[in-house]
């Protein structure tokens, strides 16, 4: 059992050789399931890191933070002041903008999936919600916006009869600020659906770009996805996951399923609890759904194939019970039932009948079969 730490979610930089503990590092955007590292490095400034794979919760935390920091840098340094875009009522000019105290809210909308873009753009099209360009999808079930002013909008959305959330954000907590806004992107991929966008934006900063190279190299030892180094350094430095990620390979698959299956951001935070709970208490244990038995000892499967063949081989040897009918559509055909319900008598000698009949169209069958035979036989006599 791992003891619940902030330590215990954190990644350890460890020494190769002999596993000391370097240092900790924060361990949520570590990539769960990287692309065959076993095979495929990239390398820059002495430092080797797996390619991830996008999908992970991991991974989509890093990317979270990412937007997150985008946001900051658009909205953190002053700029929260400035004109705004598309939506400012008429006769407003930049000066004025600038000396309007103006505070930043993020107002969430419930609205199915397919309503989103639909509702981010009839709403960017009113004038005078002072509405930020761009939207965010929080899920499948509701949609965020950044807005100036919160009366008008709230008015029109509680006449319009949608359900809506509006909070201020407080730009001196830099990155969590945009935590809100930026919850959507923990969803799975698979809840949006193919080519969904899961935010549009115009006019953040570009994100920062870096160019590694991407090496091969050949499998030295087994690599496991639980333990193994996501990075090492020129000084035979790894870091390592956190000690959470040492679950059983059925909780971990469980975990993974139930976190696909999320919708919304508070579903993702409610299983990501579900698994701290786990560890820290095995009273609530996460409790995985049955899965499949265990591969059977090879007696267990050799005992069932010849308990199949001994009954095979009782019903081969039983003898044909004279009360046994025919199929239908072996003599005569189907007969429609009648509307009393009650079926039609059956002559006795139904079956020694259907056994002679059968029997006397084999034998004409193979009196065709034979004058057949001899009259290609005497074809190819002529021909010689």
């Amino acid at each position: 059992m791992v003891e619940i730490t902030a330590r215990a979610f954190a990644g350890t930089w460890r020494d190769e050789a002999t596993g000391e503990v370097r240092g900790y590092s924060f361990g949520g955007t570590i990539c769960w399931f990287p692309r065959k590292p076993w095979a495929l490095k990239i390398s820059r400034d002495g430092f080797e890191h797996v390619i991830r794979c996008g999908e992970c919760p991991g991974c989509l935390e890093f990317d979270r933070r990412r937007l997150a920091d985008r946001l900051r840098g658009k909205y953190g340094s002053g700029v929260a002041s400035s004109v705004t875009h598309g939506t400012a009522p008429s006769g407003h000019t930049a000066g004025a903008a600038a000396q309007k105290d103006c505070q930043l809210f993020i107002v969430r909308i419930y609205a199915p999936l397919n309503k989103h873009a639909w509702l981010s753009h009839a709403l960017h099209r009113r004038r005078g919600l002072e509405l930020e360009p761009g939207f965010y999808r929080l899920g499948t079930s509701s949609v965020g916006l950044i807005a100036r002013e919160r009366g008008r909008l709230e008015q029109l959305l509680r006449g319009l009869g949608l359900a809506f959330r509006v909070e201020a954000v407080r730009l001196s907590r830099g990155r969590r600020a945009w935590r809100g806004l930026t919850a959507g992107i923990l969803v799975a991929r698979d809840a949006y659906g193919a080519q969904v966008k899961r935010w549009y934006c115009r006019g953040l900063p570009p994100a920062e770009r870096e160019e590694w190279e991407v090496e091969r190299r050949a499998m030295q030892k087994p690599w496991q996805r639980a333990s193994g180094a996501r990075a090492r350094n020129s000084r035979k430095v790894v870091l390592v996951p956190p000690e959470v990620w040492k679950l059983r390979r059925a909780d971990r698959r469980n975990f993974l399923r139930e976190y696909s299956a999320a919708r919304t951001p508070e579903a993702v935070s409610r299983f990501v609890e579900l698994l701290a709970n786990a560890l820290g208490d095995p009273s609530r244990a996460f409790k995985p759904k049955p899965s499949a038995e265990g591969r059977l000892e090879p007696k267990k499967v050799q005992a069932g194939f010849r308990e199949i063949a001994r009954r095979m081989n009782t019903r081969s040897q039983a003898p044909a019970s004279a009360d046994l009918l025919p199929p239908t559509s072996e003599v005569g055909g189907y007969v429609s039932s009648e509307h009393s319900g009650v079926a039609p008598p059956v002559e006795k000698g139904a079956w020694e009948s259907y056994q002679e009949a059968k029997g006397r169209a084999l034998e004409r069958q193979r009196l065709k079969d034979q004058e057949l035979f001899e009259r290609f036989a005497k074809l190819g006599e002529k021909k010689r």
